[in-house]
């Protein structure tokens, strides 16, 4: 199943970032990527690890393709492909949706010169990361269509810089600009997933 992970991985890759672009600069004049702008410490750390587990998932179906053995067969393959593909069609639309109910307020990265408004519709409702869920839920699914060593490191790698951007990057800046507003919506939210109550 490598063909089917690596064409799953570039059509969200596509998706979720340069197309993201093309819709941010229709609606703000902008790209919306504040990457180059990334803060020595924890911001460019945070911004390293993300793209690290970002090309490492993309990487294993990639190499099987190539004829790197870097892959394992799963006990049940049929179960693990199929929800390996569910896995990545959801957290595709899952992180899709949150993106398009930012609308002009989605960034890649963080400026701390910019005051963006607090996003608490739709996916927002519910959890305060939700781009951050689809993506690792879609690395998970690329992983198990085609499970390999480097795509399952880099959801690993993934995970850990998400929690490392979310936590020590977003929610200081989110906290720092939007105060009240903030913690009241933190407080009926969870942080990557609904809250069980």
């Amino acid at each position: 199943m490598p063909a089917v992970a690596t064409i799953g991985a570039v059509i969200a890759f596509v998706v979720l970032l340069p197309g993201r672009i093309v819709v941010h600069r229709r609606l703000t004049g902008a790209s919306g990527v504040a990457l180059g702008r990334a803060v020595p410490g924890v911001q460019r750390r945070a911004a390293m690890i993300l793209g690290l587990g970002t090309l490492l998932v993309g990487v294993g179906p990639i190499a099987h393709l190539a004829g790197v053995a870097w892959d394992w067969t799963p006990g049940n393959a049929f179960i693990t492909h199929g929800a390996g593909v569910l896995l990545l069609v959801a957290g595709l639309a899952w992180a899709w949706w949150a993106q398009q109910t930012m609308r002009e307020h989605w960034r890649v990265g963080q400026d701390v010169a910019e005051r963006t408004a607090l996003v608490t519709t739709g996916p927002f409702g519910r959890m305060r990361h939700p781009i951050y869920t689809g993506m690792v839920v879609l690395a998970l699914g690329v992983t198990m269509t085609d499970p390999t060593y480097p795509g399952a490191l880099g959801v690993l790698v993934l995970a850990i810089g998400v929690r490392l951007q979310a936590i020590n990057v977003e929610e200081p800046h989110l906290r720092e600009v939007h105060g009240h507003d903030y913690e009241a919506w933190a407080r009926r939210t969870g942080r990557f997933l609904p809250p069980m109550t």
